[in-house]
């Protein structure tokens, strides 16, 4: 493998954490790991916010906030393309947010496009467009008692920051 290849394998491997990153933060409603994706002039077109990605995360994070629920995103197929110091980035997504209080699921899928910067070594957005392709609403929600042969009440359940388990400082 010569230097070139590795380098770019280095640099795509550095924008799926970047997007890896962003999910974390975007579930766990960790306002400063979801700023930190982006870069600060950066834009956001998520169809009901289009402006500014850090007032988007700030935004997305009070609005989640109030209600009680979890989100989850799933990414996969993960295509990039590097051109020197920018990268087209399209990433396949499946969003799911679980409310319990409501006893429904809604369920997202689509594709972020992304234009990402790389700066002195670091990758970040500089404008992301969301592409929705399906939307649906489930219920009811089944009990955790009840699913795969039984969750036992012991277990960790998924919070937002910094009270999810994630954070632990014990792993």
């Amino acid at each position: 493998m010569s230097d070139s290849q590795m380098a770019d394998l280095i640099d795509k491997q550095s924008l799926y954490e970047n997007m890896a990153l962003y999910c974390r933060g975007m579930d766990r409603k960790d306002l400063m790991t979801m700023k930190s994706t982006f870069w600060p002039e950066a834009t956001d077109n998520h169809g009901s916010f289009v402006g500014s990605a850090h007032e988007f995360c700030e935004w997305a994070c009070e609005n989640q906030k109030k209600g009680h629920h979890r989100s989850h995103h799933y990414i996969s197929n993960v295509l990039i393309e590097l051109d020197g110091a920018t990268a087209r980035r399209e990433t396949a997504v499946v969003y799911a947010m679980v409310r319990p209080d409501e006893d429904r699921i809604e369920v997202m899928g689509g594709r972020y496009r992304d234009l990402c910067e790389k700066r002195q070594g670091e990758w970040k957005v500089l404008r992301r467009v969301v592409i929705f392709d399906f939307a649906q609403q489930h219920s009811p929600i089944a009990d955790f008692g009840a699913v795969f042969g039984g969750i036992p009440p012991t277990s960790r359940f998924g919070e937002l920051f910094p009270t999810d388990p994630f954070y632990d400082a014990e792993w």
